[in-house]
């Protein structure tokens, strides 16, 4: 019984010393995700400036995020194109009214409706093309919970499967990237102040901390888990029922190898190759003359990290993701810095041209395409397309005054 009142008086002398940064926050043996807001009262800045990124507005509340142009040309936009009108799993008639959550907004957005079937969301027929302002067909038909949600989310984790491998259930700590996305479940660093608690991108190996951003920007096909359709879905959970994905704890490079389709990423899956009949089919660029130079562009969206790992960048060792891109302040960086400026630091004037040194290859809507990032010195040999400025005003929304 001493030994018990012991350790809850040096409990109760913690959580005094620690003051803002424990409230309400229950510290156990394991890791636990708290939320971003739980962050914010002792990271102010970072805080406010991650609001400001597209992570923190991957996904929304209709009201809250639907684009001001997608909801006023809803039924047909100026070039003609009908708007949606059903939704893609049930083939239910479908109205603006009905959209629970978007996701997106920067490249295009989609539009999320109930689905009775599954107890999750299923897309509309339709996305808007934000640069063309365009209504495009959109062909997704698999709940967006079994899905997308592990990339598109914080904390998520599969609940339950069907005996066919199909989640079932789940669950997710929050909507859009959070802090603990990159930075790994927070009580402990919230309950003690112990910043060795806590993932650093900064405190990791180049190599480790892009592998953080791998996770996501990264397509896969996942036979260990299903979408309720019965579908390989496009995502990555733990390989544990009931687990969550830990940055900078967990290896996912390493999860059920046999059972996902990891092409530049396991030994088995070669970049250099098609695979058919999948979701990588023709992801990459593997013509002539990609075999004679090395280097497989991207030519579909979030691959970025497959084309970093065949960059020099990576295999000198010279620049990992963050090295270019800042998801938020820091205290040293008291304001965050666009990539394409950060690049100058190491490469000057040269990367003025970004169209020569990253052009848009792969494509992420129609006529619309990511930047490519291995960094080809060949790379000016293919042609790019239309891209999203680094200089895009935040667009307005439909439902805000």
């Amino acid at each position: 019984m001493r030994h018990r009142h012991w350790i809850a008086l040096a409990a109760t002398f913690a959580s005094l010393v620690l003051g803002g940064c424990t409230s309400g926050v229950t510290t156990g043996s394991d890791r636990q995700f708290v939320g971003s807001d739980k962050c914010q009262s002792c990271h102010q800045a970072e805080y406010t400036t991650w609001k400001a990124t597209w992570h923190s507005k991957m996904v929304r509340t209709a009201k809250d995020g639907l684009l001001k142009d997608a909801g006023e040309n809803w039924a047909k936009d100026g070039k003609g194109n009908a708007g949606p009108t059903k939704a893609n799993i049930s083939g239910a008639p479908a109205k603006m009214e009905d959209v629970v959550w978007v996701v997106g907004s920067r490249w295009k957005q989609r539009f999320l409706v109930p689905n009775a079937a599954s107890g999750g969301h299923q897309f509309l027929d339709k996305q808007w093309n934000t640069i063309h302002k365009q209504w495009e067909p959109y062909g997704q038909k698999n709940t967006w919970e079994a899905q997308c949600s592990t990339c598109h989310a914080t904390g998520y984790k599969v609940l339950a499967v069907n005996d066919k491998g199909s989640v079932t259930q789940w669950a997710m700590s929050e909507k859009n990237v959070g802090c603990e996305a990159c930075h790994g479940p927070g009580s402990r660093h919230a309950g003690t102040g112990d910043k060795k608690q806590i993932f650093n991108p900064k405190n990791a190996s180049l190599a480790d901390s892009s592998k953080v951003c791998g996770y996501c920007h990264i397509r896969v096909e996942n036979y260990q888990y299903k979408t309720p359709e019965g579908n390989a879905a496009e995502f990555l959970p733990h390989p544990v029922i009931g687990d969550s994905y830990k940055a900078g704890t967990d290896d996912w490079t390493t999860w059920y190898p046999d059972k996902v389709l990891l092409v530049g990423i396991q030994a088995n899956d070669p970049i250099n190759k098609n695979y058919p009949n999948t979701d990588l089919n023709n992801a990459f660029h593997i013509d002539e003359a990609a075999q004679k130079s090395g280097y497989f562009e991207a030519r579909k969206h979030h691959e970025q990290y497959q084309e970093h790992l065949q960059s020099k960048h990576h295999k000198n060792n010279v620049a990992g993701c963050t090295t270019c891109h800042s998801p938020h302040a820091t205290k040293a960086q008291p304001k965050p810095v666009a990539a394409a400026e950060s690049c100058k630091a190491c490469h000057g004037n040269a990367m003025n041209d970004l169209d020569k040194t990253m052009p848009g290859l792969a494509s992420t809507a129609q006529n619309l395409f990511v930047r490519a990032h291995t960094f080809n010195p060949n790379i000016a040999a293919r042609k790019g397309g239309p891209t999203v400025p680094a200089n895009a005003p935040e667009p307005a929304y439909y439902y805000r005054k």
